[in-house]
């Protein structure tokens, strides 16, 4: 059988000292982002080993830096890195832009390096510990981690897991279904076909 790497997604449910931490580490990961964009902007063509020789020096000279997760702003200049290379390889990519504090959504990733799971809690670096609301177990030990916030401001992690591949089941009778305008639904039998009334 083939393995397959998928995310499996669980609720966070972190308290108010563990909130604010993500949200301090989401906003040093976001200031490096936007040098490195500020970087591409100037001309300097930033790679990921330049880039990350500029954050050992931003580290090495910012207390603020320093207190968050090394690995978590690694990760950010990785992802950045690999946005600038699509933007290059992958037709209708644009070039990787600033993040706005108002208008991104949290979101950051952790390698192995950054992150362990003990007792039903998600610990992430400088002694952050998360609840994690387990639907399902996990098939096998997460490679990384990205934990993210969304719209109505819920936590999430989504793990990097890998998986026994299952083939679809063989299924006889099914149709498949085109929702569209002119016709509301086109199937692949005619006699199941519904016409368009004008109204939905």
């Amino acid at each position: 059988m083939d393995i397959e790497v998928v995310r499996y997604t669980y609720r966070l449910r972190p308290g108010a000292r563990a909130q604010s931490a993500l949200l301090a580490e989401w906003h040093r990961c976001r200031f490096l982002w936007n040098e490195a964009v500020h970087q591409h902007k100037s001309g300097n063509r930033p790679t990921f080993g330049k880039l990350s020789k500029l954050l050992t020096a931003a580290r090495s000279r910012n207390a603020w830096l320093r207190s968050g997760s090394q690995v978590a702003q690694q990760q950010m200049l990785r992802t950045y890195g690999q946005a600038l290379d699509h933007s290059f390889t992958v037709k209708g990519r644009g070039r990787p832009k600033f993040k706005a504090r108002k208008r991104v959504l949290p979101s950051l990733e952790y390698t192995t390096r950054g992150f362990s799971l003990r007792d039903g809690r998600l610990i992430l670096p400088k002694g952050v510990t998360i609840p994690v609301v387990w639907s399902r177990d996990l098939p096998s030990e997460p490679k990384s981690v990205r934990v993210s916030q969304d719209s109505l401001g819920h936590w999430y992690a989504s793990f990097v897991v890998s998986r026994d591949s299952v083939p679809a089941p063989d299924v006889d009778g099914g149709i498949g279904v085109d929702w569209g305008v002119s016709t509301t639904a086109t199937t692949t039998d005619p006699a199941h076909d519904l016409p368009h009334l004008g109204h939905r």
